[in-house]
């Protein structure tokens, strides 16, 4: 197989990823954009309970994450709802604690802790590798042309 075939293999396997990375990191992105937009009322609630949730992993290993469940008033009803980010650390996690809560007016059952930036760090996290990735790929196609690497 000529060189040339193997380099572009190389970069265009190398850069797909980094591409899917960017693609997902973009629709989570557009996703809390478009909750934050719906969910956009802001009242004060309070931690009132944590729920504690084990997920399983190979080989018999655990791992826990908690969940703050928040009591809030809105449109005159009470609503005691757990919040679907969570924390590996449970100490992070304070009943008692008052926190801001954005919800859809039309469905306060739909909200999110106004502090909560779960979901963006994720999304930066994957746009980052992503860009590397593709970076990357782009530099060792570089270079493994110029010093016939492959």
């Amino acid at each position: 197989m000529p060189e040339y075939v193997l380099v572009l293999i190389f970069f265009l396997g190398c850069s797909l990823t980094g591409w899917i990375f960017v693609g997902v990191a973009l629709h989570v992105r557009r996703y809390q954009r478009k909750k934050e937009l719906n969910e956009r009322s802001l009242t004060f609630g309070r931690i009132v309970e944590v729920a504690e949730k084990v997920h399983h992993r190979g080989r018999g290993g655990t791992v826990r994450s908690y969940f703050p469940v928040v009591e809030f008033e809105a449109g005159g009803q009470t609503y005691r709802l757990e919040n679907e980010n969570g924390s590996r650390d449970r100490e992070s996690v304070v009943i008692g604690r008052s926190v801001d809560v954005l919800y859809d007016p039309e469905d306060p059952a739909r909200f999110h802790l106004a502090d909560d930036d779960a979901n963006a760090t994720g999304a930066d996290s994957l746009l980052r590798m992503g860009m590397i990735i593709i970076a990357g790929a782009a530099v060792l196609t570089v270079l493994g042309t110029a010093f016939h690497l492959f």
